[in-house]
């Protein structure tokens, strides 16, 4: 007879293709305890470390909850894998596993929150080989990014290419820029402490390569209120903090400027701007970031010495802090280059800070590109510059709290950052403030410097767009046919929309 046990030999990663494609009987799903079970949506698959699904919505016993989802061939592999003693799965509200075992035992979040159980096995709505067949050749083909007009699309004129990414490059910008747009309204909003509304939805967008010929923000707003040069030093910050956060850490950075914004570090400095002020600003943002932990025996020394120094700050500053504080567990350190860890980019994001305050920073990039006797690359080499930040003091030996580095460090915030600050925040939001006081030497300014933005590095999708698409047929030299690239595959080629784009109408797909 064949052992029950061969059952969990499935790899994780089917099983994981069997929950996105739900492969079960969606009528039939209960818990091990027997509440029925709505999956709503099975949520975002996550490859970093913490839960295999985040923002699931699952209806349990009738209660809707939102969370995530841990998969796992076995029930008592939560325990095994320590996840309960792990706060990155206190948000989990269920636990999919292929089989349980005999005795089921409960998995538990660390703040001991019991977590319903789903047994996938007896929920297949096909044959355990038939359906395994299928999440293979599915697994496959996401694996490999094969484009539906891969194999049609050599003959495609490459100017229909280039002008196809310029329009969407601009239209991805013009995303950008509503989206400051609506943050700007809620900071005017909160300043004259009435209701915010919701944010407004947006219908078609005309988008062109002239994003300022597009409508000013509404009516129930004057020009008056947009001149508050504190609302545009905010939501350059939330920009700055967002870019440094890379790709990982993008959402706790933005919570953090949200949390602790400007006005509030200004009110922390209270006029010190003695050299050690971006200690001080250091310890108020790690400190909000949940970071700031108690000093171990296993730590060298500069560490300790270090995080008792901030934490002493923060201790004696903090009291008048009502925002929220995050965790520990909502960064990530997972698979990142140290160079892109969070705490070196908060170290960073101190020192630009403390420029903000002396200097005003918005006000300073405004008037480079109102500068009409330096032409566009010396622009863009000022704006770069303003981004770029030395490792100083304990920063030049670590990368983190208590793990020092034989390797110098150099820089806190480096070139390839400074570039995506710039074309993430400055431009979108400089675009905005031409837009809104019908600026047209800024309006002109930014333009040409998009024109003229250097190509950065290949990542996964621009490689894709570039071998699958454009064929050699010429090079993504700039930064504006990059952008178009991410802009095509996201919302063209990933959603299947190949009748709205450009480059399949040419071959009729």
């Amino acid at each position: 007879m064949k052992s029950k046990n061969q059952s969990y030999n499935i790899p994780e990663r089917f099983l994981r293709q069997l929950w996105i494609n739900r492969q079960f009987s969606a009528l039939k799903l209960r818990t091990t305890d027997n509440q029925p079970i709505e999956v709503i949506t099975t949520g975002k698959s996550n490859s970093d470390a913490g839960p295999d699904f985040s923002d699931a919505r699952i209806r349990i016993g009738g209660v809707l909850y939102r969370g995530d989802v841990e998969i796992h061939q076995r029930n008592q592999d939560w325990f095994q894998h320590k996840h309960h003693k792990d706060s990155k799965y206190n948000s989990v509200i269920l636990h999919v596993v292929f089989d349980v075992d005999q005795e089921i035992t409960s998995p538990v979040t660390k703040s001991k929150r019991e977590i319903p159980v789903l047994q996938l096995e007896k929920q297949l709505s096909a044959s355990l080989r038939s359906t395994w067949e299928r999440m293979i050749l599915d697994e496959r083909a996401e694996r490999l990014s094969t484009l539906e007009c891969y194999s049609k699309n050599q003959s495609v004129n490459p100017e229909i290419i280039q002008r196809w990414l310029t329009k969407l490059a601009m239209e991805r910008i013009e995303l950008k820029i509503r989206r400051y747009e609506e943050r700007l309204k809620e900071l005017i909003g909160e300043n004259q402490l009435h209701v915010k509304e919701p944010l407004s939805q947006y219908g078609e967008i005309p988008f062109g390569l002239n994003p300022e010929e597009l409508p000013a923000p509404d009516q129930k707003y004057s020009i008056d209120d947009f001149r508050k040069i504190s609302f545009w030093d905010q939501i350059l910050y939330e920009g700055i903090m967002e870019a440094l956060g890379y790709s990982k850490n993008q959402e706790p950075f933005l919570n953090l400027a949200r949390n602790m914004q400007l006005k509030n570090i200004k009110e922390f400095l209270d006029g010190n701007l003695s050299e050690r002020r971006s200690v001080r600003v250091e310890s108020i943002l790690f400190g909000a970031a949940g970071l700031l932990l108690s000093p171990k025996k296993t730590m060298d020394t500069d560490s300790k010495k270090y995080l008792r120094t901030l934490r002493s700050i923060w201790k004696n500053n903090s009291a008048g802090y009502t925002q929220t504080r995050l965790n520990l567990s909502e960064w990530q350190f997972f698979r990142l280059r140290p160079d892109n860890f969070p705490t070196i980019r908060i170290a960073g994001a101190s020192r630009l800070i403390c420029n903000m305050v002396v200097q005003g920073l918005f006000k300073s990039v405004a008037i480079v590109l109102k500068n009409n006797e330096i032409d566009t690359r010396a622009k863009y080499r000022l704006l770069q510059s303003m981004f770029l930040i030395s490792a100083d003091e304990f920063w030049k030996s670590h990368y983190r709290f208590g793990e020092q580095t034989s390797k110098g460090i150099t820089t806190l915030i480096g070139k390839n950052r400074a570039d995506d600050i710039v074309l993430n925040a400055v431009v979108p939001i400089t675009l905005l403030y031409a837009r809104i006081f019908k600026d047209k030497d800024v309006r002109q300014s930014v333009l040409r410097i998009i024109e003229e933005f250097p190509a950065s590095a290949e990542n996964t999708i621009t490689k894709i767009i570039d071998r699958q698409i454009i064929r050699e047929k010429f090079k993504l030299k700039s930064t504006m046919l990059q952008q178009g690239t991410l802009q095509l595959y996201k919302f063209y080629c990933v959603e299947g929309k190949c009748s709205e784009c450009q480059i399949g109408k040419s071959i009729q797909l």
